[in-house]
């Protein structure tokens, strides 16, 4: 009998959003957004706002808020 395999590849969490996030800035996405799923670990948008709790959407809010303080122009 073959040798079993149980290790594969993971990601996680921390790893997609970085990996996001480098594309993200790649891209030329505004700091802020980037900043937002590093902080939030998720992606707010117009699509998918709806899809959002109200906590979410406070701490993307927030999130870019925080960036803009720290950022200002």
């Amino acid at each position: 009998m073959g040798a079993v395999i149980d290790e594969e590849p993971r990601t996680g969490p921390a790893d997609v959003s970085r990996s996001l996030t480098d594309a993200m800035e790649r891209a030329g996405v505004h700091p802020a957004y980037v900043h937002a799923v590093r902080r939030c670990g998720f992606v707010s948008t117009d699509e998918n706002a709806h899809t959002l709790t109200a906590d979410q959407v406070d701490r993307w809010n927030a999130a870019v808020d925080e960036w803009f303080a720290a950022n200002p122009e």
